[in-house]
């Protein structure tokens, strides 16, 4: 697919690169459709692809996908249910209540993560699929957490984790529950190679301590802690130093690079010692059997990930994006430090570079290289209204999509359409 994408004769090539976006191998895809809409389409590059003429049905499709992203209305009847979905997937940020009009009558799940993100209590659980799907669960918790019932949704929450063999992360109760209160038993210990966990923190006072005993709480037992301070102005640093000081595997560092996550993190790396690396944010969460199946799961594979859920403060796991609830993200991964070394440090920006680092080692290793969790292994908090949800797609919505685009086009050793 690569090879054709980028070396195969005009119509071929082009059909090779729509397949490589669908298959997210973007170095592939802009190489043989730099300038077809479809491609930068699926690419999430709508900018790029509104600009684009439409020549065939394809890019037809291409320009309804960036029509989508910026949340404008279409006639739909003409389209397979396969568009439907992409359509559906692609508007719901913006307007959730014509994403469920758009999904096809088969697309039981994403309709209901649609009509909760449009604030309407659901009554009938069973829209949530069969209970033994990781994202049923998901919706049953959200679904329950709507309707007042605690208990439920605490049992639903851990059914997702047991499909996975993961640990309950609550007690059963009644009364209402946020992030802050998961908490995994302790497990039997795992021996293994050292695991560094970076944890950068910035005016974390209030979250830093539940997220590093999180790790702490690790079965995998070789551990270091790397908790990186980004020029914190509240009593985070003396929580850092509380932690130190309770347990040898925590180590303190400041950042000396760029300010922000990124700067932070680099600044870790450059410090590390162990044979692998991991990451996990100040207000973010892991169960106890994280860093464990994820070592057994690397293997001889280049990364390996994990899906997560956000959770909002009254305990509901949502999507800022709608659907699915469930899905893998880059903040999970876990490598050998000298794999990271060779792909070279985060880039310094406010925000995507997770995105950016995973597509650079998909591209240098192969998509075969990476090695997927399908547990819930990283719960991070959501806060309705906060810089998190104008970054997914608000006010830094555009500088994300540039910050796309540019690194997706260097990937490919090419230069972003009407830059000089």
């Amino acid at each position: 697919m690569e090879w054709l994408a980028r070396s195969a004769p005009g119509p071929i090539r082009l059909w090779a690169a729509r397949k490589a976006a669908d298959r997210a191998m973007h170095w592939a895809a802009l190489r043989g459709g730099a300038e077809d809409p479809y491609v930068l389409a699926r690419l999430g590059l709508y900018g790029l692809a509104a600009d684009r003429p439409a020549r065939d049905e394809m890019t037809q499709f291409g320009h309804l996908l960036a029509r989508a992203s910026r949340g404008e209305h279409f006639a739909a009847d003409r389209l397979t249910n396969d568009q439907r979905r992409l359509l559906a997937r692609t508007i719901a940020p913006v307007d959730a209540d014509f994403a469920s009009r758009l999904l096809p009558e088969d697309a039981q799940q994403a309709r209901a993560a649609c009509l909760l993100a449009m604030g309407e209590t659901i009554t009938d659980r069973g829209v949530a699929g069969p209970a033994g799907e990781r994202e049923a669960q998901a919706l049953r918790a959200a679904i329950d957490v709507r309707q007042g019932d605690q208990t439920a949704a605490r049992e639903a929450i851990n059914a997702m984790l047991a499909i996975d063999g993961v640990a309950p992360i609550l007690e059963p109760s009644e009364a209402s529950f946020a992030i802050g209160d998961l908490a995994s038993a302790e497990l039997g210990d795992v021996e293994g190679p050292l695991v560094l966990v970076i944890i950068p923190y910035r005016n974390a006072e209030d979250t830093l301590g539940h997220a590093v005993r999180s790790i702490l709480m690790q079965s995998w037992r070789n551990i270091e802690v790397l908790l990186v301070d980004d020029r914190s102005d509240d009593r985070s640093a003396a929580v850092a130093r509380e932690l130190a000081e309770a347990d040898r595997r925590v180590r303190l560092l400041e950042n000396s690079r760029t300010p922000g996550v990124y700067g932070a993190r680099n600044t870790a790396i450059e410090a590390a010692t162990g044979d692998y690396i991991t990451f996990l944010d100040a207000d973010d969460w892991s169960p106890a059997e994280r860093i464990a199946r994820q070592m057994e799961r690397l293997g001889d594979g280049a990364v390996c990930i994990a899906n997560h859920i956000r959770m909002d403060e009254h305990g509901a796991p949502v999507a800022p994006r709608v659907f699915p609830i469930v899905r893998m993200v880059p903040i999970t991964m876990l490598l050998r430090r000298e794999t990271l070394l060779a792909a070279g440090p985060f880039e310094e920006v406010p925000t995507g570079a997770d995105s950016e680092m995973f597509a650079r080692l998909e591209m240098l290793h192969g998509k075969s290289a990476v090695r997927r969790d399908p547990a819930v292994l990283l719960v991070a908090r959501w806060r309705s209204g906060s810089l998190s949800d104008a970054a997914e797609g608000g006010m830094l919505g555009a500088e994300r999509e540039a910050y796309r685009a540019d690194w997706m086009f260097r990937h490919a050793g090419l230069k972003v359409p009407g830059e000089t």
